[in-house]
């Protein structure tokens, strides 16, 4: 009983930790991707050539092993961000945001005369799922005693509630992978041919499609949306990967489709790049020739005026065995 109980801890963390991982890779997109999450998630307008600085944070667990490091982002160097995101309703992850925003404060605290100023990071929980329990805000309350209590409050929000296009709206384009979510408890009741198609219908004309769009507005780059696409795939094999049904549709062609053809044109730039490459090496050897031809013409006029080679080498800069066999010519 014990062996299943500590079998199955190690599966919800196994799970947890796929999230996790593709949550920190989504953070790490471009610096204009990200601009938009913040903006986003925090209702803020910073200009999509702010400045990022990323403090990652990490702690150790009692058996020393570390967790995934945690990412704090900093905006122009003034405010602070932390988004954590989770798959249940698991209502100790107040403590990990706090903990979090703790040791960050802690490594920037500020002095001033007799007391030390802790700045927490703004923070915001994305539930990844939601039932009719979850929070629209989590809290935490700190119990001083007789100095009084404090809440540590951290709104929440309910990510499927929203639909693809409120997250379009709210800028929050980087999020879409994690919207492969949207159809995995009616998948895990019925796994037949119908959700198949549907799946597909999500996948290529809601999120590849958003994806798409939102690269064409200049909200993402090429290479994010190639990431988001890596990431939706690896999301995808996780989820679904496994079921007879989908694999006879061809769910996941769409998304290694477009990966090919994303190689396809990182390869055609790729030789471009080097063609244009060439091409300006053959210039510049063009224009070295012809520079040296002038000044060999230059020095052939010196030479015939009757100036010395020390002259005109200080003049043209041509090596002295070019110049003297201007000489030997005459």
């Amino acid at each position: 009983m014990a062996d299943k109980k500590a079998e199955k801890v190690q599966d919800d963390d196994n799970i947890t930790q796929i999230y996790d991982k593709i949550f920190k890779r989504i953070l790490t997109l471009s610096s204009v991707a990200v601009i938009g999450f913040i903006n986003g998630i925090f209702g803020r307008n910073f200009p999509k050539d702010s400045k990022l600085t990323y403090n990652w944070t990490e702690s150790v667990k009692t058996n020393l092993e570390r967790t995934i490091a945690d990412t704090i982002i900093t905006v122009n160097d003034t405010e602070k961000f932390h988004t954590e995101i989770q798959i249940n309703n698991d209502n100790t992850i107040v403590l990990r945001v706090f903990d979090y925003g703790y040791q960050d404060a802690l490594k920037y605290r500020k002095t001033e005369n007799d007391r030390i100023i802790l700045e927490f990071p703004q923070s915001k929980i994305i539930f990844l799922e939601h039932n009719a329990n979850t929070p629209d805000e989590v809290v935490l309350e700190l119990d001083f005693k007789n100095q009084g209590s404090f809440e540590y409050r951290v709104p929440a929000m309910k990510f499927l509630e929203h639909s693809i296009e409120d997250l379009n709206k709210q800028r929050l384009v980087i999020l879409l992978p994690l919207y492969l979510l949207k159809l995995r408890r009616e998948i895990e009741k019925e796994q037949s041919m119908k959700n198949a198609l549907k799946l597909k219908s999500l996948i290529n004309d809601g999120i590849i499609k958003s994806i798409e769009d939102n690269e064409k507005a200049g909200n993402i780059t090429h290479e994010d949306t190639i990431v988001l696409i890596k990431l939706l795939e690896r999301l995808y094999t996780h989820l679904y990967g496994k079921i007879k049904e989908f694999k006879q549709e061809g769910v996941k062609d769409i998304m290694t489709e477009k990966l090919i053809f994303d190689v396809d044109i990182i390869m055609h730039e790729r030789d471009k790049a080097i063609h244009e490459r060439d091409k300006l090496i053959s210039d510049i050897d063009k224009l070295k020739h012809n520079a040296e031809k002038d000044k060999l013409e230059i020095a052939q006029n010196m030479i015939n005026d009757g100036m010395t080679i020390e002259q005109i080498k200080k003049f043209t800069n041509l090596p002295l065995n070019k110049i003297k066999g201007l000489q030997k010519q005459i």
